[in-house]
């Protein structure tokens, strides 16, 4: 059975601020991965910045556009 993709909107308004946190968030996946001596695929890499984006202390129009960025990589 083919799993669900949810459809996220980007609110232009604060796309400028989720490239920010999404940034900050792929480069801390980074630190980490370099720490533990890990290869890490794309598909790995956006699976863990979503869980990311979704345990952060963001409001959900910021989350949704963070997950719609983060669709793009």
């Amino acid at each position: 059975m083919a799993k669900k993709v949810k459809e996220y909107t980007i609110a232009p308004e604060r796309v400028e601020e989720a490239l920010n946190v999404r940034d900050r968030m792929i480069i801390e996946l980074l630190v980490q991965v370099l720490d533990e001596q890990l290869v890490i695929e794309r598909p790995v890499l956006q699976e863990r910045l979503q869980n990311l984006i979704e345990l952060s202390s963001h409001d959900r129009e910021l989350k949704d556009t963070l997950h719609g960025l983060t669709k793009k990589l």
